[in-house]
């Protein structure tokens, strides 16, 4: 069987580094290139010592587009927006691109400026990205070539919303979510570096994260409308892997806890990665997994839904993974079958 050629544009990140653990697994699919500006030439275990005999691969200094079938990009936000539209020129419409930055994930262009900071460079190219949420835009991903990756935050809480807004639910979503300490990049900042954060939690960015938008934008279209408003406080954990999202929302008039049971039930019926569980989630659980596991309650008027996922696997790479599976029109669980480490 001819193996699908890959290659990964940052390859030397966290999630650069799960993609190459990931897809070096991956029955269908070879790693033709990775790049990384600050190894260049360099073994890829020096920056990823978990693969170390895993691959002879070195990281290259730049990628030859038109040899690949599909391209990574794990870059930072801004990098995607500015290159794509020049690799897609010299590889031509051939090639499938999965984008895990924020450039391509919004389809308001005006929306850029506000939550992240700047203007997008290419905004011809954002109706043309599929947003990459298997379980709930599972259809769109199948029909596309360009896929824009979700965030951590988003995958977590969208999950764990999705099948409310669906339902029909409306009115201001109250969510607090915990992190790990790898969210924010290999390099460390005097907030984000993990001796700051250890035995330690520190709120950051209420309200004006950059997924909330995101976030909205998923529950807009799966409701038909702007009826659940997404309300968020990230908090900086202890612990390097996984988010821990706990969304609270009145309970919609007219609707028990037999309906709110049962959209979660008919969302994610057959669904390979999202578990429901009878019981709040352990974020141990689906550490080093593709899993997002869900729980739900419904006492006193409220609802209460509490999503796990890693964010690196489920809330990237793996994600990225997933995406590239459903794309190709294989199984979607294929280089990503296998539980997490436990405890």
């Amino acid at each position: 069987m001819k193996k699908l050629r890959v290659g990964i544009e940052g390859g030397a990140g966290f999630a650069g580094g799960e993609l190459i653990r990931l897809l070096l697994g991956h029955p269908r699919v070879e790693i033709a290139a990775a790049t990384s500006a600050t190894f260049p030439g360099q073994p890829v275990f020096l920056a990823h010592p978990n693969l170390r005999g895993r691959t002879d691969l070195a990281f290259a200094r730049k990628l030859d587009y038109g040899s690949l079938d599909c391209l990574f990009l794990a870059g930072g936000h801004g990098d995607a927006m500015g290159d794509v539209p020049a690799i897609l020129r010299a590889a031509g419409p051939r090639l499938r691109v999965i984008d895990l930055s924020g450039d391509f994930r919004l389809k308001d262009p005006a929306l850029y400026p506000r939550w992240y900071t700047r203007e997008h460079k290419a905004p011809e190219y954002l109706k043309k990205f599929a947003y990459g949420l298997v379980e709930l835009n599972r259809g769109e991903i199948r029909r596309s070539r360009l896929i824009a990756n979700p965030g951590c935050f988003a995958t977590a809480t969208a999950l764990a919303l999705g099948p409310l807004a669906r339902g029909g639910a409306r009115g201001v979503v109250s969510v607090t979510a915990v992190t790990g300490s790898s969210g924010s990049g290999a390099s460390p900042s005097a907030i984000t570096h993990h001796p700051t954060r250890h035995s330690n939690l520190r709120a950051y960015k209420p309200f004006v994260h950059q997924h909330i938008p995101e976030i909205e934008q998923v529950l807009e279209r799966l409701g038909g409308g702007r009826n659940l408003r997404v309300s968020l406080v990230p908090v900086s954990g202890p612990f390097a892997r996984g988010i821990y999202a706990v969304c609270q929302l009145d309970l919609p008039k007219g609707w028990t806890e037999a309906k709110v049971v049962g959209l979660y039930r008919d969302a994610y019926a057959g669904s390979a990665f999202v578990r429901l569980t009878p019981e709040p989630p352990s974020l141990n659980a689906v550490a080093g997994s593709n899993h997002c596991d869900v729980f739900v309650a419904v006492a006193d008027g409220r609802i209460a839904v509490i999503s796990a996922i890693d964010n690196l696997v489920k809330g990237a790479s793996g994600q990225a993974v997933q995406n590239l599976n459903v794309m190709m029109g294989w199984d979607e669980t294929l280089g990503l079958s296998f539980a997490g480490t436990y405890p």
